[in-house]
């Protein structure tokens, strides 16, 4: 069985009065007056580098520092953090190499469930956030559960993230939207690798988004499973899978791609029977 803290750091619901995780917030508290109270940068950068999980060299952090646990925190070289910056990290929280936040940065992991009783009962969640490399934060913004961001990225202030991006891109707002993306040099125009370059790197952060809806449609099939299972009804309802099939055909705006677009939902209404099949 696992213990609650394994089931906090793999994103599942746990109790966050956990005596272990108790004990390991009371020692990240410790480590934290430590941190924000030492002067010297040197070793302030010393002691963050071994309250975190991991870190390529030593990063620099400017008081206060906020943390949950600080060890599913990582960071990649050269990271930097402006002053008052928090991490909440009940799952990880991983930056890569040459990393940038500008002061105020909240950096935000933890989940509550949507029903107020299962609230109310004390369960928590959280999802892992991800950071490439060479990523620039403005003052106040706010990376929500769940996001993954590419290489490049940077993000103005006070913006509020509540998706994933890829790279090059510039992003604004709440919630955060690209602004302008950001063109890197080519080295050869004419060569047909770098024509592709750009049309992929689309393709790249479409796909990251169509795995993240892909996931939560199978957490509704299970949801269907669990249901079929207690009403004792059959996997294959022919209706249901007509009508959503047909409803998918009206709402392709390009008739170019109706064909293809019907057949990608009708595999993947086959996939959902088979493992509906093997669940039931």
């Amino acid at each position: 069985m696992k213990s609650e803290k394994e089931k906090m750091i793999a994103g599942e619901l746990y109790f966050s009065a956990d005596p272990e995780l108790i004990a390991d917030r009371k020692e990240a508290r410790l480590k934290l007056n430590q941190i924000n109270q030492e002067a010297d940068a040197s070793l302030r950068s010393l002691l963050l580098a071994e309250a975190f999980g991991a870190s390529d060299g030593r990063p620099y952090l400017e008081p206060n520092v906020r943390f949950d646990y600080g060890y599913n925190i990582s960071v990649g070289k050269q990271f930097y953090a402006n002053f008052d910056c928090t991490f909440l990290d009940v799952c990880p929280i991983e930056f890569g190499d040459n990393c940038m936040l500008g002061p105020g940065c909240q950096i935000l992991t933890p989940t509550h469930p949507l029903h107020p009783v299962k609230r109310n009962s004390g369960l928590e969640g959280g999802k892992p956030i991800k950071v490439g490399n060479n990523a620039w934060f403005g003052g106040n913004v706010t990376i929500l559960p769940g996001v993954t961001l590419g290489d490049n990225v940077v993000v103005a202030a006070g913006a509020v993230v509540t998706k994933s991006f890829g790279d090059n891109v510039v992003l604004a707002g709440n919630p955060a939207k690209v602004i302008k993306e950001i063109e890197l040099e080519e080295s050869a125009p004419t060569n047909p690798e770098n024509l592709l370059a750009a049309p992929r790197k689309k393709i790249d952060a479409i796909d990251r988004e169509i795995v993240r809806l892909l996931e939560a449609r199978m957490a509704a099939v299970n949801e269907v499973v669990t249901i079929k299972k207690t009403m004792k009804t059959p996997v294959l309802d022919s209706e249901r899978e007509t009508a959503v099939l047909e409803s998918v055909v009206k709402q392709v705006s390009n008739p170019e791609f109706a064909n293809t677009i019907s057949d990608t939902f009708a595999d993947i209404m086959k996939r959902s029977r088979e493992y509906q099949n093997s669940r039931v």
